[in-house]
């Protein structure tokens, strides 16, 4: 019974406080205070706004250097890695035909080689034909 005194006393003084707060609000200088307070509430409002815009501004103004800065080095990658490509077409061209000219050098040496080993069987064949020939020739007298 006594938590519901307490609690009818708090809702009197409650309902006190209201009313007499909602009297003074409608008072002349209740006015000019709700009129002071709005006024501070749309001041800070349009400053919330302009520092809101302002970084709004400035986020959207850093997005777009990284971004361009992004492009740039993705364009720069790029540029590389094709110079990269032309580079190794380019040695891979040269060692090809370094490649090609000396297998026609080994080529062609190999074609000597084998003229020479030609000429030198044919030599020996005559040659031992001579000799056979003087062996018969000597061996008939």
């Amino acid at each position: 019974m006594a938590n519901r005194t307490k609690e009818k006393i708090a809702l009197g003084l409650g309902i006190l406080a209201g009313g007499l707060l909602g009297y003074w609000l409608n008072s002349d200088q209740g006015r000019e205070v709700r009129t002071d307070v709005a006024d501070k509430a749309n001041e800070y409002g349009e400053k919330a706004k302009a520092q809101a815009d302002e970084i709004s501004t400035n986020l959207n103004k850093q997005a777009k250097e990284l971004s361009n800065n992004l492009n740039e080095q993705a364009k720069q990658l790029t540029d590389n890695i094709n110079n990269a490509v032309e580079q190794s077409r380019s040695y891979i061209s040269q060692a090809s035909d370094t490649v090609r000219s000396q297998m026609q050098v080994a080529g062609a040496k190999a074609n000597e080689a084998s003229t020479d080993f030609q000429a030198g069987v044919d030599y020996a064949i005559k040659n031992i034909q001579k000799q056979a020939k003087e062996l018969r020739k000597n061996g008939k007298s």
